[in-house]
């Protein structure tokens, strides 16, 4: 058996034909090219959402899309880069809400903030589709409020549409006057929202929801009585190429 042999400290040591340095240094590499332009992004994205989202709104939908396509190559944005899913899963699903503000009448919900937004998806979307909507963007992380800040300035749209960095529970309490709904979707089960809008917010709370929300209600029975809240509407709702059965409920105050 032989030992190894001790390293030869004198020696000048050479990085391996792959050694990034950029890496070494913490920066992150350049992503390769996107293998998709965004001319063929739109025109499969808006594919899909034609008939399903207003025709004004189609361009500005799926330029959103793809800025968080592009974003995503640097920073986690989404699991959903192509044009068809980002249109059925982000666009679509978020604006299943439409008929609830329609319903509702724009005199209703003019002013809404959207909970842990992300990439911007439902607020985004659906001020987008809803030229007299007013929305706040809120997020917790910095960068994500920073480069939804970029599209709404790109898109001419900042006069309606804010973007906050900040933690829900510290914005709701001395901004709530300003709201007349709360949006979340895809930030938690229910009983977690309503413990971040606990002595905060009350309704109207809308939500989007998987099949999984039976057991969540289930387990939050309580706390909706004892807030003297209720669920307002519960509609099951699918996104054209998408079988999956989803739910938006809108939680109330009784009292309203």
């Amino acid at each position: 058996m032989t030992d190894d042999l001790p390293a030869d400290k004198s020696s000048k040591s050479s990085a391996p034909p792959n050694f990034d340095k950029s890496a070494a240094r913490g920066e992150r590499p350049e992503p390769p090219p996107d293998p998709l332009l965004r001319e063929e992004f739109h025109k499969r994205c808006q594919a899909v959402l034609k008939g399903w989202a207003p025709d004004y709104a189609l361009g500005g939908l799926a330029e959103h899309a793809w800025r968080v396509r592009d974003q995503n190559r640097t920073m986690n944005l989404t699991r959903i880069v192509e044009p068809e899913e980002m249109a059925q899963k982000h666009i679509l699903d978020s604006l299943a809400a439409l008929p609830l503000f329609h319903g509702a009448g724009e005199g209703v919900f003019e002013r809404v903030l959207d909970m842990g937004t992300g990439a911007g998806f439902p607020g985004l979307s659906l001020a987008l589709a809803l030229p007299h909507l007013q929305v706040t963007l809120l997020d917790a992380t910095k960068k994500k409020v920073d480069f939804l800040q970029r599209v709404v300035d790109d898109f001419g749209i900042g006069s309606r549409v804010e973007c906050v960095w900040s933690r829900f529970e510290d914005h709701i309490r001395p901004n709530r006057h300003k709201y007349d709904a709360v949006l979340a979707r895809a930030v938690g089960p229910v009983e977690r929202i309503l413990d971040w809008s606990k002595n905060r917010w009350f309704g109207p709370l809308i939500l989007w929801k998987g099949p999984a929300v039976d057991q969540e209600l289930k387990d939050v029975s309580g706390l909706l009585w004892k807030r003297e809240m209720m669920v307002a509407v519960d509609e099951a709702y699918s996104v054209p190429g998408d079988d999956t059965v989803r739910r938006l409920l809108l939680l109330d105050s009784r009292k309203a």
